[in-house]
């Protein structure tokens, strides 16, 4: 049997890092029990991944050439979220190479007959707002359809404001709590990063805000020009 690696493709809820229901019940189902790690084991080399990767029905493995990126406290959260499942992490050049990684991912290894299949997906859109918000139910089912138009293109990603561990994701973006609930796009292959304060979260304004960002369109940079023209014109 080989290691399937697939990238994830499905939703990762977070704050509380919620992953989608299927794929959660497949990670707790496959969990190696007591024994397994408590947090990500770094895979320094691939004899090392290959062997932490065989040891278990199901490993998750975070390629990340820059840790102080916001997935990274994402990635952390998820290990805290499913202490019994194996996570790892490898910055290791050769390592990369031998799983066909060319830039920063997630990737999830099944044991299967299939064989090997690695799909990356760049570009990460965070809905950083708080659960409490009464909004909340209404604007998650309107961003879950949003998602399903890009699927296998952008990784669609929830922030809950309300945990204080999430302070880092906001205040990368150069948010306050004033512009929340706010959608924020990043694309790791060179650190493009936008984000569009947002009252109300509807199916149009996400894929209007995400088809701007595959088109190369940044309202950061005509916000901050307008900015700069104003402090001018003072």
């Amino acid at each position: 049997m080989e290691a399937v690696a697939s990238r994830c493709l499905f939703l990762i809820f977070l704050v509380t890092c919620e992953l989608s229901p299927d794929i959660a019940a497949e990670i707790q189902a496959s969990s190696d029990g007591p024994g397994a790690s408590q947090g990500p084991v770094w895979l320094t080399d691939v004899p090392a991944a290959m062997e932490f990767i065989a040891a278990a029905e199901v490993a998750i493995i975070g390629f990340f050439q820059d840790l102080e990126m916001p997935v990274v406290s994402i990635f952390h959260s998820m290990v805290q979220k499913f202490p019994d499942v194996s996570f790892g992490m490898s910055n290791d050049s050769e390592v990369w190479a031998h799983y066909n990684i060319t830039g920063n991912t997630i990737s999830l290894f099944r044991l299967t007959v299939i064989g090997l299949f690695n799909s990356m997906i760049q570009i990460h859109l965070l809905l950083i707002m708080n659960k409490a918000s009464p909004e909340y139910e209404e604007s998650i089912l309107r961003y879950q359809k949003a998602a399903k138009l890009f699927q296998g293109k952008i990784l669609f990603i929830l922030v809950d404001s309300g945990v204080k561990e999430n302070g880092k994701v906001i205040s990368f973006f150069k948010l306050k709590e004033s512009q929340l609930p706010a959608l924020a796009i990043y694309q790791t292959l060179d650190d493009e990063w936008d984000t569009l304060p947002t009252a109300e979260v509807s199916v149009e304004r996400v894929q209007n805000f995400c088809d701007g960002f595959l088109e190369g369109k940044r309202l950061r940079e005509n916000h901050e020009s307008e900015d700069k023209t104003s402090k001018v014109e003072l």
